[in-house]
């Protein structure tokens, strides 16, 4: 059975819906991971860390979203006596995000 050109066209875009699907899942799971780390961090009590993570699952999606989280972070770290650099965050955001990819599984997230 041929496959017509509306069949491809259909096929196509089930594919990127499920494969931005998943880029939505991983970076939302890395997110919540980085909160978790740093409400470990910074030894908050229960509600301060749930309070945390949904500052930080409220960040802005979009195509800064990664500097805006860690500005975000960075403020709240500084904020807390915790000073660490957008540096040292990046390197945790990235095992968070290692670790994202592991637990929802897949491949990493095109940058926007």
């Amino acid at each position: 059975m041929p496959i017509t050109f509306q069949d491809r066209e259909q096929g196509f875009e089930a594919k990127f819906a499920h494969d931005e699907e998943r880029r939505f899942l991983t970076t939302a799971r890395r997110d919540k991971l980085f909160a978790q780390w740093a409400a470990n961090t910074l030894h908050l009590p229960d509600e301060a860390a749930k309070a945390m993570i949904h500052d930080v699952l409220s960040v802005q999606d979009g195509p800064d979203h990664d500097r805006a989280l860690l500005r975000h972070m960075a403020n709240v770290m500084s904020a807390r006596g915790a000073g660490l650099s957008e540096s040292d965050l990046s390197a945790v955001l990235g095992r968070c995000m290692q670790q994202a990819l592991l637990q929802v599984g897949g491949l990493p997230p095109d940058p926007l």
